[in-house]
């Protein structure tokens, strides 16, 4: 019984981060009830990786599969769980590149968590001991000649009274063989910050009505490109990721609003990485 209940509360929690659909949200409970017997027990506030949904297969033409990274430091007292995407049968450059890429920069982010890392506290109640690190992906576009990826990363540390949650993307030309900057995707010397700004503030306003805070909103998504340092590309147009405390209170969870193409014509290079996705947009 006891499992049933977490796994509702995980599946509330998810809802409430805006991560998992009404529906999706209703087929995983019932799942998960029938395989209750199965199941592990899991604690809410330590596992914070069931927040963050993630894709595995095909996507588009290409398919990827996860790589894990696992860890357990019984000195400091911490666990490692964190996966990432891998072209499966990469043999072209372009491919190997890619998955370079990705590695590297879920490895940096574990490195970081693992620096520095204190003694234990002995004073430190034993329920909340335990440091983790976990982090899940979602592949968000694959194409011809794109890879986008989003990690939802969350963190706890000894003591804490709540886990940390932040987003990291990847959004990779593979025929650059870089990662792509936000004003690769726009004409230059647009305003294109300003078109993204104006669209996230409206539609994050109606989202977090009906009396939300405008302040802590305009801050949070002004025109201002480390507002805009978690975007991804996506078939249905830009999306933009809001990590906790920065449009809204912790409470609130993570905020994702996805930017039609059709509402950036204007600022969209047609000659750039998002030319052919937005002419589709637009048909």
């Amino acid at each position: 019984m006891r499992k049933v209940v977490v796994l509702k509360v995980s599946l509330a929690l998810a809802l409430s981060f805006g991560l998992l659909s009404q529906a999706s949200a209703g087929n995983a409970s019932a799942r998960g009830m029938r395989q209750a017997g199965q199941s592990q027990d899991v604690s809410v506030a330590h596992a914070p990786a069931l927040l963050f949904m993630q894709r595995r297969g095909m996507t588009g033409a290409r398919r990827f599969a996860p790589r894990r990274i696992a860890e357990r430091n019984r000195r400091f007292l911490y666990t490692i769980k964190a996966s990432y995407p891998q072209v499966v049968a990469a043999k072209d450059a372009k491919a190997l590149q890619f998955n370079r890429a990705v590695k590297d920069l879920i490895t940096e982010e574990v490195n970081a968590f693992k620096k520095d890392f204190p003694e234990p506290d002995p004073e430190t109640p034993a329920e909340v001991r335990e440091n983790s690190f976990d982090a899940a992906y979602t592949v968000d576009y694959s194409g011809p000649d794109l890879i986008s990826v989003s990690f939802g990363i969350s963190t706890y540390f000894a003591g804490a009274a709540h886990p940390n949650h932040h987003t990291i993307v990847l959004n990779y030309d593979l025929n650059a063989g870089r990662t792509l900057k936000l004003s690769d995707l726009f004409k230059p010397r647009s305003n294109y910050m300003q078109a993204i700004s104006a669209y996230t503030i409206a539609a994050l306003k109606k989202k977090l009505g009906p009396d939300p805070d405008t302040e802590w909103i305009e801050r949070g998504a002004g025109p201002d490109s480390e507002n805009y340092k978690n975007w991804n590309i996506t078939r249905r147009g830009l999306s933009v990721t809001f990590d906790p405390y920065q449009v809204a209170s912790y409470a609130e969870g993570q905020h994702v609003i996805v930017i039609p193409y059709t509402a950036l014509r204007n600022v969209i290079n047609p000659d750039g990485p998002l030319g052919p996705l937005a002419k589709q947009g637009q048909r």
